[in-house]
């Protein structure tokens, strides 16, 4: 009447099963988070000048980011970071095209830069990105 059943097979399933459970408990509760995690990482920026990993042969003496909004100007920033520390970057503006453009001005060796902005649109968001160029005139040999 009673069937012997062998207690290391049930032990394996009741395990292979808890452990398929935990798991799917865990995608589940932080399926959302990741989400909301990606989203708010998202990259708003479209484009800028001067590109990113670009190499130039003379000074920037401009930034732009082109992003997927209008940004509230007076809320953004734009920054510029090189081989002799910041740079000035100023006249921070939109050409009306969900841009941020601003002059830069100061000395310019040689070297990597590092331009970061801080961009917030219509709905109050902070969101933060930087890319590199680096400057490297022609040599006079």
């Amino acid at each position: 009447m009673f069937q012997r059943v062998d207690t290391r097979e049930t032990v394996r399933a009741v395990i292979q099963i808890s452990m398929l459970m935990t798991a799917l408990l865990v995608i589940t509760a932080t399926g959302p988070a990741a989400a909301a995690t990606a989203s708010a990482e998202e990259t708003i920026a479209k484009d800028m000048t001067p590109k990113d990993g670009d190499t130039l042969t003379r000074p920037a003496r401009s930034l732009r980011v082109w992003f997927e909004e209008t940004p509230v100007v007076d809320k953004c920033k734009l920054e510029l970071e090189g081989p002799n520390g910041a740079l000035d970057v100023t006249g921070l503006h939109t050409m009306g095209d969900d841009d941020l453009m601003a002059r830069v001005s100061g000395a310019m060796p040689d070297g990597s830069y590092t331009a970061k902005w801080t961009f917030v649109g219509s709905d109050g968001k902070e969101h933060t990105g930087s890319w590199t160029f680096e400057v490297k005139r022609a040599s006079s040999d």
